[in-house]
């Protein structure tokens, strides 16, 4: 069924946390300058109310528009953007987790080649034996 609201049947986009943090450094930025919202639309070619809803996070700036708006504004993009971190496993955990998972797979295909129930009861002792002392 078609949103009502909008004619196009597209949900309304609600402003994110990133798009309002973006809009303030927009603000910042231009006040620094001491420019008017309608200077930097002058600068941009877009209408003042436009540069309102980027400051306010209502509309979101797309990747070139932000270059351009950085450019207008003679900030690097990443000033724009709030900084966070990627937490990556370190590439001696990746590989050992690999070297884990491998040993692992060997074990269970070795395990379901024992037949003999003795031998088998022998190796679950061991397994045991070895996960109690880690």
């Amino acid at each position: 069924m078609p949103n009502l609201a909008n004619p196009n049947g597209h949900e309304a986009r609600k402003p994110t946390d990133a798009d309002r943090f973006v809009g303030q450094k927009v603000r910042q930025a231009r006040r620094e300058l001491g420019l008017t919202q309608e200077t930097l639309s002058s600068l941009l070619g877009v209408t003042f109310q436009q540069i309102q809803k980027y400051e306010a996070g209502q509309s979101r700036l797309s990747a070139g528009r932000l270059r351009d708006v950085a450019i207008a504004l003679n900030k690097p993009i990443d000033f724009f953007y709030e900084p966070f971190v990627i937490e990556l496993p370190a590439p001696q955990k990746a590989e050992r987790d690999l070297k884990i998972l491998g040993l692992r797979r060997d074990g269970k295909r070795l395990i379901d080649r024992i037949e003999d129930d003795r031998s088998l009861q022998a190796a679950i002792h061991i397994l045991e034996a070895l996960e109690r002392s880690t």
